[in-house]
């Protein structure tokens, strides 16, 4: 009672009274929610190249703002490519509009061996705190996939943000493509149209294979 008594007399110094359903200073007012933007299905993938150029393997890094925002650490082997834009710009719009990916599609160009090798995934903090988490490509081989170069894993998921980054070992003379589907993504500039901040798309990216995309409704 005391706090329902409180929050019904609470005014800012604007002069202006909330309801009691009133929750957060920072929504668009009282009684009324923003109204949540929808991504643009043919303006949400990443297209992404890693190539070596050597005969020896080499360990290459894809996203990591804060790691290694211009790649001034990659091996001179390995160039990254981006289809729709370049790796500079992914990760620059990445300091600013975090944004959640879920589904994968690894392509190779030669041997399905690169599939044993794993993706460390991290998270690394400005205060010192480094998460890691492992995802293993071959768990993802299907006998239902003829393309023995290709996985697609529709339930892979990734929080991305600036501090977030992947590496992987990049076998001799292969190229190791990866496609990612965004299904949110942080558009900041909305605040000053007093819109939600986050875009969202709930249609999966099709993986070609009726077995998984006829259940899910693609």
């Amino acid at each position: 009672m005391l706090r329902r008594g409180a929050e019904a007399k609470f005014r800012n110094f604007e002069g202006i009274q909330y309801g009691r359903r009133f929750n957060n200073a920072a929504g668009v007012g009282a009684g009324r929610s923003a109204q949540t933007e929808i991504l643009d299905p043919n303006d949400r993938t990443w297209t992404i190249a890693v190539a070596n150029a050597s005969t020896a393997s080499k360990t290459a890094t894809i996203f990591g703002a804060n790691y290694d925002l211009t790649d001034a650490n990659l091996d001179s082997n390995i160039t990254i490519t981006v289809s729709e834009s370049t790796h500079l710009q992914v990760k620059t719009e990445l300091l600013s509009q975090p944004v959640r990916i879920l589904g994968m599609k690894m392509t190779v160009s030669s041997s399905a061996t690169q599939f044993s090798n794993v993706l460390s995934i991290y998270d690394q903090k400005s205060t010192g705190a480094l998460e890691k988490r492992l995802f293993q490509p071959l768990n993802y081989r299907s006998a239902q996939n003829y393309l023995t170069t290709q996985i697609d894993v529709p339930s892979f998921e990734l929080l991305l943000s600036a501090s977030t980054y992947v590496q992987f070992t990049v076998n001799g003379s292969e190229t190791v493509t990866f496609t990612f589907t965004i299904v949110e993504k942080t558009l900041v500039y909305n605040t000053l149209r007093n819109s939600s901040v986050v875009a969202v798309s709930n249609q999966p990216a099709p993986t070609g294979l009726p077995q998984i995309d006829m259940p899910r409704g693609v």
